[in-house]
């Protein structure tokens, strides 16, 4: 167990009061404020996995945190015992029901995949009927309903109607001939009886009874005699009506105190969940994440950050332990960050044992300690009158004798606050006997002994705080691996220390001391050229991967422009072979004509003379098979001029030079009408023979004709089979230049009508479309109207 002095050193207690402050509920406040580590691997765990639970419902699923409600105090307990409770009270207890019920209700929507919570809030009583009669019949704090109860209703509306009547009494005599024995024409009260001002000379004239005077003697308030019976049967109905409220607010609470235990039980559960909420908003404010709790002592935490430091200011820490070695000695400057490093390790190690994420990076991680120790900072006991190195000894002679393997221990500055040799043997023999018993910690240190023992020992890692080597500013950061010096004299020459000074306290360093530290200083100087040349090696890298990715997106960036060079010729091919074959149709059927008639005139012999040589001439030569480029030769940089024919060998095509760039060896080729920037190196000669030759022509030696198809049935297929035969049909359809087409979908649920209407809206051969009319299939056909080319 971790005591109360640790707690207060590593500041475990604003942790929780920062948490705190993210309470609903006084209850809540009070549970956060109380949290403390657990020492049982698997309440820690829990702990965490409820944090990671309501965080996620929080941040991903956005329920409400828990609703507001007073503290009840004793009020249970004493309902319990049958007492009645004020309206103020039951509508405390309408308010934990209320946030009780909205808790339940909204981790049961949303929390079936939560089970800690989940089993949390399952054990919460929902009584929505007693809630609301409650917030129905008791309107404020001081006030209930009229509908609480028809007798409540009846007694008020009888109150109301003696009112009236009183006042129409009274108002006879301010308006009529008594009017002048009056002091003042208005009625008013004594008690709670209405009463007249009356002049005190005209006290017999005015019969009734006398209620007050006013403190001349000249007024006396009477209750005239024609309104006491009235005021009577008001009094008497008022005390009807308290009855009656005492009577309701009985009941009310009678149905409380069945249900007091659930209560109970419920301000348990919504205080705990407030308190777990809590830790969540906690984590979510200070971008903390779910540290890996483990059992093996290993500590690896990854850009950790302490917590209670501003995070604009806080230089993030790597490090680890409790594997290969089981202590960290961290050397260096005084303010370079040493003790806030060990005590973030301290507070990280109890916030995990807590249930409460840390401020790191998402893979950091905990061990879970049975205890955690700590000597930081000046504790000197002015009650005991023990000196500062004393207080320190007392402390450690502790730890020692309490520390196992399941310890965590910390120590700021060993052995310091006396004689140094004698400081730092102590020291060692302290670290040797940490070691021994297997625990894990951070131990912080100046003294050179130390860290030479640190090299020789196996159980502890030597480590220090970066500095800049110039300014000897702290940078903040940890190196594990190498001791740091300590450069007192230089940081007291920043500071403004006479040279002469500073040479003469040179003078007096132990020469081995002195070598030890220029060893480790230029140890240090060749660690950060090594880590600055690594840095300038992975930035070249960086850099050239950047251009690799460069070309590789140009590359694929050529492919789809070929493609779609390649798309474009098909298309237009189809179309010329369409146009042919339209032609060539045309003048075969005009012959057939002509062989149909009985007699042949010598017109009509010209005609078809005519009509065969032009099929002749659409006639195609085998000698133009393919436009393929057959003598090729590389074209040369100063051969490349602007307008000359070239063949491109990548896309395998004819096209011209329409610019260039002899320097970058680069030009502008126009293929068809996209224009292309491509290497010279890429660019050959067309043979002389290949500007000379005729064009293609169409040959009419085709394979019988097959019917071209009109209609397309898509019934009984999914969304995506279905476009993909639409696409196909609607293709076919623009290749043999058909101008209207009918698509087969059904009606169904309309899917297949809907992604057919949603692809022909993006299809520019698409004239327009529609579905069919009466007798064309109606809403389970659709008619597209192409664009003729």
């Amino acid at each position: 167990m971790t005591d109360e002095r640790t707690l207060c050193s590593l500041e475990f207690n604003k942790i929780k009061e920062k948490i705190s402050e993210y309470c609903v509920l006084k209850s809540g406040k009070l549970r956060a404020e109380s949290i403390l580590p657990h020492s049982d691997f698997a309440c820690a765990k829990t702990a965490l996995e409820e944090t990671k639970e309501a965080y996620e419902l929080l941040y991903d699923k956005g329920i409400a945190t828990i609703e507001f409600y007073d503290d009840l105090g004793d009020i249970l307990e004493r309902v319990k015992k049958y007492s009645t409770l004020s309206m103020a009270e039951l509508l405390k207890v309408a308010r934990l029901l209320k946030s009780s019920r909205i808790l339940k209700t909204s981790i049961d929507e949303k929390g079936s995949e939560y089970p800690l919570i989940s089993q949390k809030s399952n054990s919460i009583f929902i009584d929505a009927y007693l809630e609301n009669e409650i917030r129905s019949k008791i309107l404020s704090e001081d006030t209930m309903s009229d509908n609480a109860s028809e007798k409540l209703a009846s007694l008020r509306r009888q109150i109301k109607r003696l009112n009236e009547q009183i006042r129409e009494k009274l108002a006879s005599y301010l308006h009529g001939e008594q009017n002048k024995y009056l002091q003042e024409s208005i009625i008013t009260k004594r008690g709670d009886r209405y009463v007249l001002p009356v002049k005190s000379e005209y006290k017999g004239a005015v019969g009734g009874f006398v209620h007050d005077q006013s403190s001349t003697g000249s007024t006396l308030f009477i209750e005239p005699t024609a309104v006491l019976e009235l005021n009577n049967s008001i009094r008497i109905a008022q005390i009807e009506e308290a009855n009656e409220i005492e009577r309701i607010l009985a009941e009310l609470s009678s149905k409380v105190g069945v249900i007091a235990d659930n209560l109970i039980i419920n301000e348990e559960i919504t205080e705990y969940i407030d308190m777990v909420y809590a830790k969540a908003v906690y984590a979510y404010k200070t971008k903390a994440v779910m540290p890996k709790l483990t059992r093996n002592g290993i500590v690896n935490i990854l850009d950790g950050r302490h917590p209670l430091i501003d995070k604009t200011k806080v230089v993030p820490v790597s490090l680890n332990f409790g594997d290969e070695y089981n202590y960290l000695l961290i050397s260096g400057p005084n303010t370079g960050g040493k003790t806030v490093t060990l005590k973030m390790v301290g507070l990280f190690a109890l916030m995990a044992a807590s249930g409460i994420f840390i401020q790191a990076k998402i893979g950091s991680e905990m061990t879970l300690f049975s205890s955690v120790f700590s000597d930081i900072g000046d504790e000197q006991s002015i009650e005991e009158n023990l000196s500062t190195f004393s207080s320190h000894m007392k402390n450690i002679i502790k730890i020692t004798e309490n520390i196992d393997e399941n310890s965590l221990v910390l120590i700021d500055e060993i052995g310091a606050g006396t004689d140094p040799e004698e400081g730092g043997a102590l020291a060692r023999a302290i670290i040797e006997k940490l070691i021994e018993k297997h625990s894990r910690g951070i131990i912080t240190t100046h003294y050179s002994y130390l860290k030479e023992f640190a090299y020789l020992c196996g159980g502890i890692k030597n480590a220090s705080m970066e500095f800049d080597d110039k300014t000897y500013a702290p940078l903040y950061k940890i190196n594990i691996g190498l001791p740091g010096t300590s450069n007192a004299i230089e940081i007291s020459e920043t500071l403004g220390l006479n040279k002469e000074l500073a040479l003469r306290a040179y003078s007096y360093l132990d020469s081995g001391k002195l070598a030890f530290e220029n060893v480790l200083k230029e140890a240090e100087k060749a660690r950060k050229e090594a880590r600055d040349t690594y840095e300038e090696i992975s930035k070249i890298k960086a850099e050239e991967a950047e251009k690799l990715k460069e070309i590789e997106e140009e590359r694929k960036k050529l492919v789809s422009e070929r493609e779609v060079l390649f798309s474009k010729a098909k298309s237009e091919s189809k179309r010329i072979v369409s146009e042919r074959l339209e032609e060539a149709d045309a003048i075969i059927e005009e012959i057939k004509i002509l062989f149909d008639k009985e007699e042949l005139n010598g017109g009509d012999l010209i005609k078809a003379r005519t009509l065969r040589n032009k099929l002749e001439n659409m006639k195609y030569s085998e000698d133009d098979e393919g436009n393929a480029v057959t003598d090729l030769s590389p074209l040369k940089p100063s051969d490349a001029i602007v307008g000359a024919k070239v063949y491109y060998k990548p896309m395998d095509s004819l096209c011209d030079i329409t610019s260039v760039n002899a320097k970058k060896g680069e030009c502008e080729i126009l293929i068809g009408s996209i224009k292309s920037k491509v290497k010279i190196s890429d660019l050959y000669f067309v043979s002389k023979g290949e500007k000379n030759k005729p064009a293609p022509k169409i040959s009419l030696k085709r394979e019988p004709l097959v019917a071209v198809k009109t209609e397309v049935n898509v019934i009984g297929l999914s969304a995506d089979e279905a476009l993909i035969e639409v696409e196909r049909f609607i293709d076919s359809a623009i290749v043999n230049n058909l101008e209207k087409v009918r698509i087969v979908h059904g009606k169904g649920l309309k899917i297949l009508s809907k992604a057919i209407h949603a692809y022909l809206k993006r299809n520019k051969f698409v004239k327009e479309f529609r579905f069919g009319n009466y007798g064309e299939g109606e809403h389970g056909v659709t008619i597209v109207t192409l664009n003729k080319k």
